[in-house]
C-alpha cells in the first residue's frame, strides 16, 4: 500500500510538471486574448494551443543583403512575457532546429538586445547548417525590431548592416 500511495505521489508530480511545462510552452505565443502582444501591429501567434505543430504567424521571407533565401518552412511566433512588458519572446523553426529566444525590448523606439537565444541539436545537411549559423548569429545581433501590417522587420547591429523580413503568412 505504501508503494501504491508512492507510485501515485509520483505520477501526480510528473503531471504537474507536465501540465506546467506544456502552460509554458503555449505562454504568450498562445495567441489568447489580452496576451499582451507589443503593438496593435504586431502579430497574435498562429500556433494553436491545443496542437503546437500548427503554423506560426510569420514565415521567414529572406534578408536585405544575404543571398541566402528566406522559406515559408521557416517560422516565427513574437510575443511578450505577461510579468515583464519589456521582455520579448521570439520562437520558430529555422532551416534545421527550433529556436527561441528572449531579449529585452524597448516599446518606443523598437530596440532589442539579446538575452538568450536557444535551440534544438538536430543534424542538417552542410548547406542547411550554414544558413542555419547565419540565421542565429543575425538574430543574436539584433538591435531593433520593426512591425508593420504584413510583416516584422529584425534588424542586424549597430549601424545596421542587415535586415530579416518575416510576412504575415
Amino acid at each position: 500500500m505504501k508503494k501504491l500511495m508512492l507510485l501515485l505521489g509520483f505520477l501526480t508530480v510528473v503531471m504537474a510538471c507536465k501540465n506546467e511545462a506544456e502552460d509554458m510552452a503555449g505562454g504568450d505565443l498562445s495567441g489568447k486574448p489580452g496576451a499582451g502582444m507589443l503593438n496593435p501591429n504586431a502579430p497574435k501567434s498562429g500556433k494553436d494551443p491545443v496542437n503546437p505543430r500548427s503554423e506560426t504567424f510569420y514565415y521567414f521571407a529572406g534578408y536585405q543583403v544575404s543571398k541566402t533565401a528566406g522559406s515559408d518552412k521557416m517560422g516565427m511566433d513574437i510575443g511578450k512575457a505577461p510579468d515583464n512588458p519589456t521582455q520579448l519572446y521570439v520562437s520558430g523553426y529555422s532551416f534545421v532546429n527550433m529556436y527561441g529566444a528572449g531579449y529585452t525590448c524597448d516599446e518606443k523606439t523598437g530596440a532589442l538586445k539579446i538575452k538568450e537565444l536557444i535551440a534544438t541539436e538536430m543534424a542538417g545537411s552542410e548547406e542547411a547548417n550554414k544558413a542555419e549559423a547565419e540565421y542565429f548569429k543575425n538574430l543574436q545581433e539584433a538591435t531593433r525590431i520593426v512591425f508593420e501590417t504584413q510583416q516584422v522587420q529584425i534588424l542586424v547591429g549597430n549601424p545596421v548592416k542587415e535586415v530579416m523580413f518575416f510576412k504575415k503568412r
